[in-house]
């Protein structure tokens, strides 16, 4: 039997009480697919491809340590989600029914996008870039 291969992406993950509000936030709102949903642990993935981004929730008592540990407090975070136009995924998001936060505006890092908070006090930044080199020149690795 061959050994799983380890994925190569991050895979942030807020401690909440609030897992049923967040699955149908992200599912319902979002169109995020839920990929683990159990008692205590969400998981759920926006788009297709072992590179989609994911992001996860557990119960702040449902370590396998044992350990309690505090709730996200809700600010000071902002996750960038690469989306295939800005425009789209904001009148997409606004017909479901969640708050975006302004228009899509273009960023001066070559970046087209808007904000939207989930339950939690999570900002999620939907993108897409406009221009891979907003500063002219030469590209930096």
């Amino acid at each position: 039997m061959a050994t799983p291969k380890n994925p190569e992406k991050l895979f942030p993950m807020f401690l909440t009480d609030k897992l049923e509000e967040t699955k149908a936030f992200y599912r319902d709102k979002l169109d995020f697919e839920v990929v683990f949903d159990l008692d205590s642990y969400l998981q759920v993935r926006y788009g297709q491809g072992e590179g989609a981004p994911e992001l996860c929730f557990m119960r702040p008592d449902a370590y396998p340590d044992g350990v309690t540990r505090p709730a996200y407090g809700g600010q000071g975070v902002i996750v960038s989600v690469p989306t295939e136009s800005a425009d789209e995924a904001s009148a997409r998001i606004r017909a479901a029914g969640a708050e975006v936060q302004g228009e899509p505006t273009d960023k001066p890092w070559g970046w087209r996008s808007f904000f939207v908070t989930d339950p939690n006090g999570v900002t999620l930044d939907f993108f897409h870039v406009y221009n891979d080199n907003p500063m002219g020149g030469e590209a930096s690795a």
